[in-house]
């Protein structure tokens, strides 16, 4: 059994981080996601029962989930030097977006 048991992973679209209810999930807000390398995608965890917002997507377990981040020919392996040009294109789609309800990025303005 992992180090976290009962702990999921669900990878999410930015446009669906407007949905997040930070109450139900791990992250206490936008600004403590990790993004991936093309600033398209963003993951949340949670224990517990799946957050509302969140049926229907697909959940890792937590080894399943160290296995993706790993994965160095995978969107979340980011090295330093590319850290600085991945917030200048995740500016760029945050920006680009048409947010239903709000925009969580307000601090990227």
């Amino acid at each position: 059994m992992g180090r976290r048991p009962g702990r999921k992973y669900v990878i999410i679209t930015i446009e669906d981080v407007e949905d997040i209810d930070f109450d139900q999930v791990l992250q206490s807000n936008s600004k403590t996601l990790r993004f991936s390398e093309d600033g398209e995608y963003t993951f949340v965890k949670f224990e517990g029962d799946t957050p509302s917002f969140l049926e229907g997507k697909t959940q890792y377990t937590h080894s399943e989930f160290l296995e993706i981040l790993k994965d160095t020919s995978g969107i979340w392996c980011v090295e330093e030097d590319e850290e600085i040009a991945m917030m200048a294109k995740l500016k760029n789609v945050v920006n680009n977006i048409s947010w239903d309800k709000y925009n969580p990025f307000n601090w990227f303005s």
